[in-house]
């Protein structure tokens, strides 16, 4: 459901070519011992072994490697398994690993820390999209805890995209996803303020579909907090979006009713 929207509110993951460890040199060596990895890393996080599984990770040559394996694993065990409590736990696991390896290289190898944080952008971007319930994603259930540790990634996602001094739709993206969590925890001025600066840097990056998606989010956070003047704001940013009319921006429409079922019991 979320595919259309993830080019436009996504950071772009980082493509790493997987060095295999026994001097196969070709591609398909390289794809299988990294597979190996990743079905040995999921059989002990499914027995709740993550531990062992995060040393058999992080004891990886490259840094960026391990990395890669976090983010792939996430997206695996969310897309592929709809498990939430595993893709949490690595995406967190993740976490942990790069932004303390980029701290501990930043001096001697701050190309790589850059490259570790890249990738801590992307799964906290991904760690908050996955425990935001207004997709209302089939086969997903998602609690308290999870939504907590939604905004806390989401938090996390802004500065790092400042730390990075990442362009202006990195920034509309994060400060949307941050939006969008605290609406879920109900701090409907803060998600105001959020969905603004979304807006404000997506008319910096010349991206229209992004600034009307935060209007109509403004709008969206408005009506849940019983402003009745917040249905104007978002039928607007619907017509404008009808007028697009791109499959994007249909996405985006069909994507408000979804929030708004979700969050108006």
């Amino acid at each position: 459901m979320r595919k259309a929207i993830r080019a436009l509110l996504m950071p772009l993951a980082v493509c790493l070519t997987f060095l295999p460890t026994s001097g196969e040199t070709d591609a398909e060596g390289a794809a299988g011992v990294k597979d190996e990895i990743i079905q040995k890393a999921k059989e002990l996080i499914r027995a709740r072994d993550t531990i062992k599984a995060t040393e058999l990770i992080n004891g990886l040559d490259s840094p960026e490697e391990a990395a890669q394996l976090y983010s792939d694993l996430t997206g695996d065990f969310y897309w592929k398994e709809r498990s939430l409590p595993n893709t949490v736990t690595v995406a967190r696991a993740g976490l942990d690993y790069c932004l303390t390896k980029a701290d501990e290289i930043q001096e001697s190898n701050p190309d790589v820390a850059r490259d570790l944080k890249v990738t801590a952008g992307v799964l906290s971007y991904n760690l908050a999209s996955f425990t935001w319930p207004g997709w209302n994603e089939e086969g997903i259930v998602i609690g308290r805890d999870d939504i907590l540790t939604g905004l806390e990634a989401a938090r996390l996602n802004v500065r790092l995209v400042g730390e990075l001094k990442d362009d202006d739709l990195s920034f509309s993206n994060a400060y949307w996803m941050l939006g969008a969590q605290l609406i879920a925890v109900q701090k409907y001025d803060e998600a105001i303020e959020a969905f603004n600066s979304s807006k404000k840097h997506a008319q910096k990056a010349g991206e229209r579909l992004n600034e009307l998606l935060s209007d109509g989010y403004v709008g969206i956070t408005m009506i849940i907090a019983g402003k009745k003047e917040g249905q104007k704001v978002l039928e607007q940013a619907k017509n404008e979006l009808n007028q697009i009319g791109s499959d994007d921006a249909k996405f985006f429409i069909e994507q408000f009713h979804t929030a708004l079922d979700v969050f108006i019991k």
